[in-house]
């Protein structure tokens, strides 16, 4: 049906999703920065205080235990894991606290976020927060002085451009007590819930993964965010030395892809990704926006698998590599 990627569908302007939720982890005191750099696969000496990076947080074999937004402070930082996982976060992080200056925990405050995808939506947000441009990917902005209409007395709202479902999309992170606010600014403004399914095939568009598409015993570059989760420069990290052998070598043996598949049934988390007729993977996302639809799936293939790619089936149907925005091109 979608004979070019633009021609693919892409989410409607006016639509909205709570889909991205997070767990915080909290790394707060003086020896923070330097603490917490130990143990990300990303350089935070080269961000400023309150922007955000991508990283891996690895074991030390150098695979992969999450994937964060990690967002700098001053003498604090926030990791920003999937909702569920910071408590691991938090315990693998503290099983290396000795003597340095700092505690380590998960926020037990309640928050709730939403995606705003388009830029339709930014003049209607600069009416409460200090929106300037140009607008960088993760990029944060608090609310105006004043306003007070998202945040609370103690706890303030903020807004992050990101680039998960389009490539101008904005995070909007309230309050939990201000989450009924949240809902009358997007119905003031015609905007309503994407489904799942959508959300995910936006996703995929841009090819940008979610911690359960990560399988486990998975290495940093084999994800495919290489130029914006990895620093080959950076000092010592916990799994570095995985990470810098493999750099070395020049290739990974597998990756994380996106595939087109052809109408069919409807596919689910687990189908099998077949070359040749042998499976060799399966798959971790699927998005799609009708069943009559071309379906959009992820999953991690070895990369001997596409030798033939006129050859690759997911559960059975045809399906064809897509090209990614975000995830780094692939020579096969």
């Amino acid at each position: 049906m979608f004979e070019t990627w633009n021609q693919r569908p892409s989410l409607p302007a006016r639509y909205s999703s709570a889909l991205f939720q997070f767990d915080e982890v909290i790394v707060d005191g003086r020896d923070s920065i330097e603490f917490i750099s130990n143990f990300m696969t990303a350089d935070l000496s080269r961000i400023k205080e309150n922007e955000c990076c991508d990283a891996f947080f690895c074991d030390a074999r150098g695979w992969i235990l999450d994937i964060a937004v990690v967002v700098r402070g001053v003498d604090r930082v926030r990791v920003l894991v999937a909702r569920g996982r910071g408590q691991d976060v938090a315990s693998h992080l503290n099983r290396y606290h000795i003597q340095e200056e700092l505690t380590i925990y998960q926020t037990q405050e309640d928050l709730y976020s939403i995606l705003i995808p388009g830029s339709q939506t930014e003049v209607s947000l600069e009416k409460y927060f200090e929106i300037s441009t140009p607008i960088d990917v993760y990029q944060q902005f608090l609310e105006k002085d004043g306003s007070k209409f998202f945040s609370t007395r103690t706890t303030n709202a903020t807004l992050t451009m990101v680039d998960w479902i389009s490539p101008r999309s904005f995070l909007l992170t309230v309050p939990a007590q201000k989450k009924s606010v949240l809902e009358e600014f997007l119905g003031a403004n015609e905007m309503s819930n994407a489904t799942d399914e959508i959300i995910t095939y936006a996703r995929l568009q841009q090819g940008w993964p979610l911690a359960s598409d990560i399988p486990v015993k998975t290495i940093p570059q084999e994800v495919g965010l290489n130029d914006r989760a990895i620093s080959f420069t950076k000092g010592c990290y916990l799994g570095q030395e995985t990470v810098a052998r493999l750099d070395a070598l020049g290739h990974v043996n597998r990756r994380l892809l996106v595939f087109e598949v052809e109408q069919g049934g409807e596919l689910v988390v687990g189908d099998s990704v077949a070359s040749g007729g042998d499976v060799v993977s399966h798959v971790t996302s699927v998005g799609y926006f009708s069943e009559d639809d071309k379906v959009l799936v992820m999953a991690i293939m070895p990369l001997k698998a596409l030798q033939d790619k006129a050859s690759l089936t997911v559960a059975g149907r045809r399906a064809t590599i897509l090209p990614s925005i975000l995830l780094d091109s692939i020579a096969t």
